[in-house]
């Protein structure tokens, strides 16, 4: 887990260090990503900034509304709660004069924090055991590479299309509510990403 949130943490000083180095001049781009439904979000909101003739660090947030599709087998979700998503990228742009137009490849990284309770764990049914309820926090750390291109239709419009492949670390927590014992639950293997967004750029 610790080399997965040493990857975002860099990932994020970087870009803010380039950013703040940035000219003046370079472009952004604020973009929304409707396929984000399946991890428990609406829409993440993206904002992508240029730090170089060809290179942007991008950064994304999003609370969660509702349950992510893939929760835990272990704690399977009856009722919840709360969460959030940051989601630091870098990209290099292959054409210099096209930055934020045209074939990328870079790097990802994601950070979900998601809140749930549980009526049954599989622990629980498996052994017979009587059915608690249990408090469960996920963390789940996600980093990989990945390409796309991205196409400025006119003089504002974004599309945007990326795909890759990373890893991912699941760590869960969950608080039995009668005996406040704790139970963890590490899993992780490989992600794969896909997805578009749209957006504006300024």
């Amino acid at each position: 887990m610790k080399k997965y949130f040493t990857t975002i943490a860099l990932m994020l000083i970087l870009g803010w260090k380039f950013s703040s180095n940035a000219q003046s001049t370079g472009a952004n781009v604020i973009k929304v990503s409707p396929l984000t439904f399946m991890s428990g979000r609406l829409a993440a909101v993206h904002y992508e900034r240029q730090i170089g003739k060809q290179f942007t660090f991008g950064i994304g947030a999003a609370p969660l509304f509702w349950r992510p599709l893939f929760g835990s087998i272990s704690y399977p979700i009856t009722e919840f709660k709360n969460g959030f998503s940051v989601d630091p990228e870098f990209r290099w742009y292959a054409k210099s004069d096209k930055v934020m137009d045209g074939f990328f490849v870079g790097l990802y990284g994601s950070y979900i924090k998601s809140n749930w309770i549980t009526e049954l764990s599989l622990d629980d049914l498996l052994k017979d055991r009587n059915y608690d309820n249990y408090d469960v926090t996920q963390r789940k750390i996600t980093s990989g590479i990945q390409f796309g291109t991205e196409k400025l239709i006119g003089e504002h419009f974004v599309f945007d299309f990326y795909t890759g492949v990373g890893f991912f670390k699941k760590n869960t927590d969950a608080t039995n509510q009668r005996t406040n014992r704790i139970e963890n639950e590490a899993t992780g293997g490989p992600n794969l990403r896909l997805g578009f967004s749209v957006g504006y750029r300024f």
